[in-house]
C-alpha cells in the first residue's frame, strides 16, 4: 500500500462565499527549514509568553537605546526604561520613538518630547526670542527619526520634515531646518532611517534624502534623491518596518489593492501571497492605516509581523524556498495575538501587550500565554483519493515535556469548506519521549479529501513527518 505524504506548511481550502480556492495558514506555528528524520523541515509552536511585571497600560511602543543598551517602552501613561518608571508621556495613542546620545525622544499628541538622560525634560520648539534665530512653523509632529546627530520630524498634513540643531536637539535648526517631499503634496505620513538616507513616505510615493555633507549655513542638509523615488505609497505612520536589509511596508491604495512590499535601494517587491492580500483586502483604508509592522529574529527565524485589528500576520523569510506566512492568535478562538512591541534586552525578549498593563518575557519551553493554554493549527493540502481506503494518518512529535497527558484532535473534509468529527489521539504524556502519534483507520473516501489537526496546550509543539496509506 502505497504511502503518501502531507505538507503541513500550508493548506487548501474553499471560500463559502466566492467558491475559490484559499490557503488555509498555520496558526501559532513556526516552520523550521532543517532536515530532520527525512524530513525536509518541521513545524514548531510560536513562543510562549510568561508574565514579566505590571505597567500602567497597554503598550504605545518601544525602542532599543544603543547608546545605554536598553529598551525605552511606553505604556500606559508612562515611560519605561528596562521595566522602570522614567517619567510620564501624555495622551494614549502610538507613539514614535528615537533616540540620541543624550535623550530619548517621544512623538505624542503632535509633540514630540526629550527625555534627556540627566531627568529633564524638554519639547521640541524654538529658539527664545532673544537668541537672535528665526522662528519655524514646527507643526504638529506626526512621526519622527534620528538621522547621524539630528532628530527629524515629519509635519502633520504637509509634505515638509524638518530637522534638529546639533548643539541643541530641542530647537530647530539655526539656518536651513525645513525641507519639503515634492512628490508628496497630500502630505508626509511617516519617516525612517535606512543606512545615510532619510526616507519620506506618502501615499503616491515614496522619497530618499541624503545628506549633502555642506558646512555651508545657506547650504542645504539633505537633497532629495529623485533616482531612488519609490512609485508606492504607505497606508500609515506605523505600517513599515526595518526588515532584514531592507523596509518592509503595507502600501496605500492611492497604488492598488494594499500589499506588503520590501524596498531597497529604490527598488520595491511584493511578500505577500494571495491570501495576505485579500485578508489585507477586507480591511477598510482607515482600518488599515492603525497596522502596526514589527520585525524579530530568533533561533534561524527572521520575522516580519503585521497587527491589525482582527489579524496579527507574521512573514519568515528564513524559508528561502517559498513565501512561509503564518497566523498568531491568543485563545482558543480567532482573537488576535495580544503581544506587541517584542524587544530583545538582557538576554530575553520582552514584550508589551496590547489590551492590559503588562509586560512578559518569551518562554522557549512553553506555548502557553500567561498561563493559559493556546490552540495551535495545522492544514493538509486536499488531495486526490478517489475511492481509497485510508489507514495510518501519522504525525512525528517530539513529546514527553508536558506535565499530563494530552491528546491532539484530527479532523477531516472532503469538499473543503467543512470538516467533520474530530477524532481525539494521545499525542503526549509526561517523560514519554517516543509517543506514536497515529489514526489507524480513516475509512473510504468517495473523491477528494484534506485534514486538519488541532493541539489545545501550554507545552512547546514539535510536528513533522505527515504521512498516510492509501489502498
Amino acid at each position: 500500500m502505497p504511502v503518501t505524504q502531507l505538507p503541513l506548511v500550508r493548506g487548501t481550502g474553499k471560500d463559502y462565499r466566492t467558491a475559490d480556492y484559499s490557503d488555509l495558514l498555520p496558526v501559532n506555528m513556526l516552520a523550521v527549514q532543517t532536515e530532520v528524520l527525512g524530513a525536509a523541515g518541521y513545524l514548531r509552536s510560536f513562543p510562549g509568553i510568561d508574565f514579566r511585571q505590571s505597567v500602567s497600560g497597554p503598550s504605545r511602543g518601544v525602542d532599543f537605546n544603543t547608546v545605554q543598551s536598553v529598551a525605552y517602552r511606553v505604556a500606559g501613561g508612562n515611560l519605561y526604561k528596562s521595566g522602570v518608571l522614567v517619567n510620564t508621556v501624555p495622551n494614549s495613542d502610538r507613539v514614535s520613538m528615537a533616540h540620541s546620545d543624550d535623550s530619548q525622544a517621544v512623538s505624542t499628541g503632535g509633540v514630540m518630547r526629550i527625555y534627556r538622560y540627566d531627568g529633564t525634560v524638554k519639547t521640541l520648539d524654538n529658539w527664545p526670542p532673544l537668541s537672535g534665530y528665526p522662528s519655524y512653523d514646527i507643526g504638529r509632529v506626526r512621526d519622527i527619526c534620528r538621522a547621524r546627530g539630528r532628530y527629524v520630524w515629519v509635519k502633520d498634513g504637509t509634505q515638509e520634515f524638518g530637522v534638529t540643531d546639533l548643539d541643541d536637539e530641542s530647537h530647530p535648526d539655526r539656518f536651513r531646518p525645513i525641507y519639503t517631499a515634492e512628490t508628496q503634496p497630500d502630505g508626509i505620513i511617516a519617516c525612517t532611517t535606512w543606512r545615510d538616507f532619510v526616507i519620506m513616505f506618502g501615499s503616491r510615493t515614496i522619497e530618499y534624502f541624503t545628506i549633502t555633507g555642506s558646512t555651508d549655513p545657506q547650504a542645504a542638509i539633505y537633497v532629495a534623491q529623485s533616482n531612488w523615488l519609490v512609485d508606492k505609497g504607505i497606508a500609515g505612520t506605523y505600517c513599515k518596518a526595518l526588515y532584514l536589509d531592507t523596509i518592509a511596508f503595507i502600501s496605500n491604495q492611492s497604488s492598488g489593492p494594499p500589499s506588503i512590499y520590501l524596498i531597497n535601494s529604490g527598488q520595491s517587491v511584493s511578500i505577500a501571497t494571495r491570501q495576505i492580500e485579500q485578508i489585507l483586502r477586507s480591511y477598510t483604508a482607515d482600518e488599515i492605516s492603525k497596522a502596526v509592522m514589527e520585525s524579530i529574529r530568533f533561533d534561524g527565524h527572521d520575522l516580519l509581523i503585521i497587527h491589525l485589528d482582527h489579524h496579527v500576520l507574521c512573514y519568515d523569510a528564513a524559508l528561502k524556498q517559498s513565501q512561509q506566512w503564518c497566523i498568531l492568535k491568543t485563545g482558543l478562538f480567532d482573537s488576535p495575538h495580544t503581544a506587541i512591541d517584542f524587544c530583545f534586552e538582557n538576554q530575553s525578549f520582552t514584550v508589551g501587550d496590547k489590551l492590559q498593563g503588562r509586560l512578559g518575557t518569551f518562554s522557549f519551553s512553553s506555548s502557553a500565554q500567561y498561563g493559559q493554554q493556546q490552540e495551535h493549527l495545522l492544514y493538509t493540502p486536499m488531495f486526490k483519493a478517489d475511492n481509497a481506503r485510508l489507514f495510518d494518518f501519522q504525525l512525528e512529535a517530539s513529546t514527553g515535556v508536558t506535565g499530563k497527558a494530552e491528546r491532539l484532535f484530527i479532523s477531516a473534509t472532503t469538499d473543503g469548506l467543512n470538516y467533520g468529527s474530530e477524532q481525539m489521539i494521545p499525542w503526549q504524556a509526561p517523560f514519554v519521549y517516543d509517543q506514536r502519534v497515529i489514526w489507524k483507520r480513516i475509512g473510504r473516501v468517495r473523491k477528494n479529501i484534506g485534514f486538519k489537526v488541532r493541539i489545545v496546550t501550554s507545552a512547546p509543539v514539535t510536528l513533522s513527518n505527515c504521512q498516510l496509506r492509501a489502498e
